[in-house]
């Protein structure tokens, strides 16, 4: 127990430091842009057929590799896609809001909407239908649910301690919660808006990520303290695998075709690949692959050739060919890159 409370303090300790060290900037500024040029990120080459998003904790600016730079707010940290994939949501952690753009083809955003959250939300999910919107509140014990027919908080659910990653079942009814200071993964019923079960996972744990195989059978958890994926069959409700990855995991991607998973391992500055395709109740390493400074976020290509790694202490994003397991790229970015996201 000591040492899953020593990982959850630091976790908010990093958090408030990046706060912290916002503090003096401009106030948000999410409704109006600002208009002084900002650094445009490059895009490779061989990126060139994607819109690529970044979020920076510590400067509070979204980026589109090689098209612009906007600054949103104090400090912003995750990126999601609505389930049209037409809609690009940003959480902005410093003003306990949900930031929407609409994505037009060429990559360009509109003007957001703007819908008050929790406190500090950080990721979100939404339902096949489109008309709900679960929020993680990383500094409370909650995750919100939007309304996206009225741009309005709905409910706020109670959950264990530190939500962080969130997860839909592939038919949307389910929602699965890593909650970092709770050392579990809520279970959320979508209709309802409740929670109906908590699964414990095994201490000590601080539970970071969460993807679900393709077949929405098995969650796959990052635990940030122990160096950890765990791998929790879903009907049964119970943890059925520990493999150990790197230190302080974080986020995670699943290739397209449901055969390969990507750990951005922190402390390691790495990533670590596992194998999904002999049996995913079973996770196995195939390879390590060295990135850069503390890799929080992590992205597939929808095509699933390459994957993009956000490099918080690096300040940069590091590109990996998907066959060939190397880091092909290398892109410099502003103060803190937390996440990043491939839209179509």
């Amino acid at each position: 127990m000591h040492s899953r409370v020593q990982g959850m303090a630091a976790l908010l300790l990093a958090l408030a430091a990046i706060l912290s060290a916002c503090a003096g900037a401009a106030p948000s500024t999410a409704s109006r842009p600002t208009p002084v040029p900002l650094p445009i990120l490059t895009r490779p080459p061989i990126l060139a057929a994607y819109h690529i998003f970044v979020s920076d904790a510590a400067t509070g600016d979204l980026a589109e590799l090689g098209i612009q730079t906007l600054h949103l707010s104090r400090s912003i940290h995750g990126l999601g896609l609505s389930a049209d994939r037409h809609t690009l949501y940003v959480t902005d952690i410093a003003g306990g809001r949900l930031l929407a753009y609409a994505l037009a083809p060429d990559g360009s955003l509109s003007h957001p909407r703007a819908v008050t959250a929790g406190s500090q939300p950080v990721h979100a999910a939404n339902t096949p239908d489109g008309k709900r919107l679960f929020v993680t509140d990383f500094g409370g014990a909650t995750v919100t649910l939007l309304d996206t027919t009225t741009w309005t908080r709905a409910k706020a659910i109670t959950t264990p301690a530190g939500p962080h990653g969130i997860a839909l079942s592939p038919d949307g009814r389910t929602a699965y919660v890593a909650c970092s200071g709770g050392a579990a993964l809520a279970v959320l019923d979508t209709a309802t808006a409740t929670l109906t079960a908590t699964i414990p996972l095994p201490a000590p744990a601080a539970p970071t990520g969460v993807v679900l195989s393709a077949d929405g059978r098995y969650a796959y958890v990052s635990d940030t303290l122990a160096g950890r994926l765990l791998t929790v069959n879903l009907a049964s409700r119970r943890v059925v695998r520990s493999t150990p990855v790197g230190q302080r995991p974080a986020l995670l991607a699943r290739a397209p075709d449901g055969r390969t998973l990507y750990v951005a391992d922190g402390a390691s500055a790495a990533v670590t690949v596992l194998d999904l395709t002999r049996d995913p109740a079973a996770p196995t390493v195939r390879a390590t692959i060295h990135v850069g400074g503390y890799p929080h976020g992590i992205a597939v290509t929808p095509d699933g050739r390459f994957v993009i790694v956000a490099n918080t202490i690096g300040k940069n994003l590091s590109v990996m060919d998907a066959t060939t397991l190397t880091v092909v790229a290398t892109i410099p970015a502003e103060r803190y890159p937390n996440d990043v996201l491939v839209a179509p």
